[in-house]
């Protein structure tokens, strides 16, 4: 598996740090040449954390899980906490780290969840 398929992407790397999410984690999105790029250290202020799939499920309550499923004939990753409360808000994305990340966002912007 390659990495960008393990770190969320950098669309969604920038709006958790827009959100005020901590800037910690264990790879870095670094703009590079003029594109950004992964590195495994941030190299000025304007590196973005690229959360791993282990550290936005440390991030994500207890009760959330993600899976792999076919959705219309594609295979992609969604996260939700139905086992608990029954919802029906889920995120879909074709990797585990966008959708846990997709699912941060939108717990964080329905004030679900508070930043650390």
């Amino acid at each position: 598996m390659k990495l960008d398929e393990q770190v969320c992407s950098l669309e969604l790397a920038k709006k958790l740090k827009e959100l005020g999410v901590k800037q910690d984690s264990l790879f870095w999105w670094v703009n590079g040449h003029g594109r950004f790029e992964l590195y495994d250290h941030p190299t000025d202020d304007e590196s973005i954390s690229g959360f791993t799939v282990a550290e936005l499920g440390a991030m994500l309550p207890k009760a959330f899980i993600s899976w792999t499923d076919k959705v219309v004939g594609n295979e992609c990753w969604l996260c939700d906490d139905r086992y608990v409360s029954m919802t029906t808000n889920y995120t879909m994305a074709s990797t585990e780290a966008d959708a846990r990340a997709k699912m941060l966002i939108y717990l964080f912007e329905n004030k679900q969840l508070t930043t650390r």
